[in-house]
């Protein structure tokens, strides 16, 4: 009998692993918590009305005398604040103090929120950086982060004044005993960092999600919550699911799709709305209650989404739905093992600076390269080439980039965009015996190739971005192995 079992049990994990499962409601049966506050001005003592208040379940406001009081859904863990715009991000030991933890123990819980006023009021202008993968799973990938990407951060953050940051999923690679360190290197960036749950981030031995995303809440907080800076909301959600090492699921549980129609009431339609993901939506056919995602997070000023997981850099807009994706190269690159992604953009983050409820500019920026630096440049018959073209690996461009060929300093004109997969990367990985079957390969849309006159002639590319900032190279890539 005993055997008979374990057959059955075989069989369900391999019936599992051969498919996605539906994304259940995390709500389990059980008591609810009480829970009530304040949300004082730290400096007038005030009270703080119309603060929104959330468990990740649902939301309430703060009345006219800074209090709330609602019962949380069995199930959550803790109560947030959507910080408003007026306010600083709390912080404690460099981490933001939004939310705190539930003592599941009591019937009822007072949590208050005391926030300091900006000494300017609500931020116009700030900048957010965007880390995508991380993705730390040995002492060679910490001493990597920290030597490289952390420092990079912390160059760029001098350059600006109120900067945020968010990772996008992904900062361990299933080493969650690493998450400590993780942590502390962001934390050493010295400005608030806001943090998202990646497929890597679950235990690999706990089947059931909730349980398996613990490790992660115990260090970086709840999974979906969101907060305001300047006239731009920021959401972070989860949208994948592991189930130990049998299988997983992209998307939201119909309790997420409630919450975020919750939290986006409180919206005004003319702000800028930012939602932070690991797993890219726009393209995906496999994302679970993709379309009721898409519908609420549609009708604001902007709306950006900001995700991962790819390990390679690609720009997405829907014009229909007016929603711009923003798949963010991998910090790590191809898993540490050299200085570029799948697609060829360098280890490195996005950086996006903000004016109102409008993107003002943004870019990719490659570690330890000046921010200038966006385009690879492979002259004839060099790597896979053997067609004697001029090739640029513009590794952020989009519909609206203009790429320009000059041979010999003579304008060719505009460059043929093509998708393959990226020459050099390719080279790389054959040199080392990759099988093309692996995940190491994915071909992009952000390579541009012209024939010139003369093979041998001196070249440079011009590339002008949506917002009009040129980018010139001519020095040619010649290796994607430097680690510093």
């Amino acid at each position: 009998m005993r055997k008979i079992q374990m057959l059955l049990f075989i069989l369900t994990l391999i019936s599992l692993s051969s498919c996605f499962v539906d994304i259940p409601n995390v709500r389990p049966d059980g008591p609810v918590t009480i829970v009530y506050g304040k949300v004082i001005n730290n400096e007038t003592k005030a009270p703080v009305s119309n603060a929104v208040i959330s468990d990740g379940f649902s939301t309430t406001l703060t009345n006219s005398q800074g209090n709330y009081r609602f019962e949380t859904a069995p199930g959550a863990t803790h109560v947030f604040i959507s910080v408003p715009e007026e306010f600083e991000i709390p912080m404690k030991n460099g981490i933001p103090q939004i939310f705190n933890q539930i003592d599941l123990e009591k019937d009822s819980v007072q949590i208050n929120f005391n926030l300091k006023p900006l000494i300017n009021g609500a931020e116009e202008e700030f900048t957010l950086i965007a880390i995508g993968d991380p993705q730390v799973q040995n002492a060679n990938h910490l001493r990597r982060l920290n030597n490289e990407t952390i420092p990079d951060i912390i160059s760029t953050v001098e350059e600006y004044d109120n900067v945020y940051g968010l990772t996008l999923g992904d900062l361990a690679f299933d080493s969650l005993n690493l998450f400590s360190e993780v942590k502390q290197s962001f934390i050493s960036t010295n400005i608030p960092v806001f943090h998202t749950i990646g497929n890597h981030d679950f235990s690999a031995v706990k089947y059931d999600p909730a349980e398996g995303s613990k490790e992660f809440v115990s260090h970086f907080g709840p999974l979906d919550f969101s907060f305001n800076r300047g006239n731009v909301h920021i959401v972070v959600m989860n949208n994948v699911f592991n189930y130990g090492v049998t299988t997983n699921n992209w998307g939201f549980s119909e309790e997420q799709i409630d919450w975020l129609k919750s939290d986006l009431k409180h919206v005004p339609k003319n702000k800028m709305l930012i939602v932070s993901v690991h797993i890219p939506v726009l393209n995906s056919t496999t994302m679970e209650r993709k379309s009721q995602f898409l519908e609420a997070i549609s009708g604001y000023s902007e709306v950006h989404i900001m995700s991962g997981h790819w390990h390679a850099n690609r720009n997405i807009i829907n014009s229909e739905l007016n929603i711009y994706e923003h798949i963010t190269g991998a910090a790590s690159g191809m898993w540490w093992s050299s200085t570029v992604n799948k697609c060829g953009a360098p280890n490195g983050y996005a950086v996006y600076e903000i004016s109102g409820n409008k993107m003002k500019n943004w870019y990719y920026k490659s570690v330890r390269r000046d921010k200038d630096y966006q385009i690879n440049l492979i002259t004839p018959f060099k790597f896979t080439d053997k067609d004697g073209y001029v090739i640029a690996n513009v590794w952020n461009a989009d519909d609206d980039w203009k790429i320009e060929l000059f041979e010999d300093g003579v304008n060719r004109g505009e460059m043929e965009r093509y998708n393959d997969y990226a020459p050099e990367v390719y080279s790389y990985n054959k040199s080392l015996n990759i099988s093309e079957s692996t995940n190491w390969y994915m071909k992009t849309n952000h390579l541009y190739r012209l024939k010139p006159i003369n093979d041998k002639a001196s070249f440079s590319i011009k590339a002008t971005d949506r917002f009009g900032n040129e980018y010139h190279q001519s020095v040619p890539i010649v290796s994607v192995t430097k680690s510093y």
